[in-house]
């Protein structure tokens, strides 16, 4: 009889560590060419919008852009600057017609509100890699995530305040670069891409990407002025729960006590017998 109990103890455990797993879903590797998008909702005004079709998934991806007005985030105008190169920025402060190098994404001047794109992907994805298409300067950037129950504001802030806290929905995802000493320079103008790695699983619906600036906090880096061009992103495959979430380690190590205590129950009636 003490065996048939551990035994249907040993089996509810299993049965429950299956139905864990069994509720977890996959997110499929996909990804976005950015300079392929077609044209955008708005036209070539402040607070345009792109939306671009994945390549290897059915999700799509809208994008904005934020710039200076006044030394305050505001809309700002998507450039899209042609195969191989990916999307700019013009700020209200720079002028739709800015030309080169400030009509990429930038932090020229060294403001409280560098350039940033914003992504709004149809459902929670993992970033897995992040290419720059053209690059000046220097090519620094920012990553954060936004998984907040409405859109982030973004309009009236400064680097410093636009980021909040975790409650708030924001993670400080990394910020990608070197550390050249300032007052030295990184590199001239270069078509070469360039292509950031994100290492972690965070899992978010909006995503930013922004060039370098320190008030985002999260490391520091040189005081080079960046100039960058989004070409594309991606993700990356991750199993998550009903929740949304990645499970922990622990919830895959339910199915391997189960079966240790499966065979510590047959040891124990073994001896008893």
């Amino acid at each position: 009889m003490m065996f048939s109990q551990d035994k249907k103890l040993v089996m509810q455990g299993l049965l429950g560590a299956a139905m864990a797993l069994a509720s977890a879903s996959s997110m499929a590797a996909s990804s976005w060419a950015l300079d392929g998008c077609g044209t955008s909702t708005g036209g070539t005004n402040y607070g345009n919008v792109f939306t671009c079709a994945s390549t290897g998934g059915t999700a799509n991806v809208t994008v904005t852009a934020f710039g200076s007005n006044a030394g305050k985030y505001d809309v700002a105008y998507l450039k899209q600057n042609g195969g191989g190169y990916g999307f700019g920025v013009a700020s209200k402060d720079e002028g739709i017609n800015i030309s080169a190098p400030d009509h990429s994404m930038d932090n020229n001047p060294g403001s409280t509100v560098p350039d940033l794109i914003l992504l709004k992907f149809d459902t929670k994805v993992a970033l897995d890699a992040i290419t720059l298409g053209w690059s000046q300067s220097d090519a620094d950037i920012t990553v954060m995530a936004y998984d907040g129950s409405t859109a982030p504001v973004i309009n009236g802030k400064t680097a410093s305040t636009l980021r909040g806290t975790a409650a708030d929905g924001w993670t400080m995802v990394a910020n990608y670069g070197d550390a050249d000493p300032a007052g030295t320079v990184g590199y001239k103008s270069s078509g070469t891409d360039i292509r950031y790695v994100n290492s972690s699983s965070v899992t978010a619906s909006w995503w930013l990407i922004s060039a370098y600036n320190a008030g985002f906090g999260g490391g520091t880096l040189d005081n080079l002025t960046d100039y960058v061009k989004l070409l594309g992103v991606s993700t990356k495959d991750v199993t998550k729960n009903n929740n949304g979430r990645v499970p922990e380690p622990a919830s895959l190590a339910l199915v391997g006590l189960a079966l240790v205590g499966a065979a510590s129950a047959r040891r124990k009636a073994k001896k008893s017998a």
